[in-house]
């Protein structure tokens, strides 16, 4: 149970940071916010990216840390579970870049490191790695 709870966090924690650093790269050169005149394809390309970057590094982390808990339908569904959480940490970013711009997303994709090594640390480390 502790390594299944660990690849669902863990993977949401890191997609979601992957979310936040890339919108953070993006932002520095001021492609993360649209501007009054758009280009036809960029403003729409960066934060997609964003999110699919997001999704995938979600989902491959929460297989390669599901691994303990065995079987590919179930790492599977973990990854799924990660992907989906990935998501609603995603939807944070827009918030924290309206508040609080730059700092907002770099604090964002700082809560979700800590949170996926917090979660390391609780669900695997003093549990074991076995499920």
């Amino acid at each position: 149970m502790g390594s299944a709870l660990a690849a669902i966090v863990v993977g949401s924690a890191t997609g979601g940071a992957v979310v936040a650093l890339v919108l953070f790269a993006m932002s520095a050169h001021g492609l993360a916010t649209p501007s009054a005149t758009p280009e036809p394809i960029m403003p729409a390309v960066g934060p997609a990216a964003a999110g699919f970057g997001g999704v995938v590094a979600g989902a491959l982390v929460a297989w390669a840390v599901g691994r303990p808990v065995g079987g590919g339908f179930r790492r599977a569904a973990l990854a799924m579970m990660a992907v989906m959480g990935t998501a609603l940490v995603a939807g944070a970013t827009l918030p924290a870049h309206r508040l609080a711009g730059r700092a907002g997303l770099a604090a964002v994709a700082a809560l979700c490191l800590v949170a996926a090594l917090v979660a390391r640390r609780i669900f695997v480390d003093a549990t074991g790695p076995s499920a």
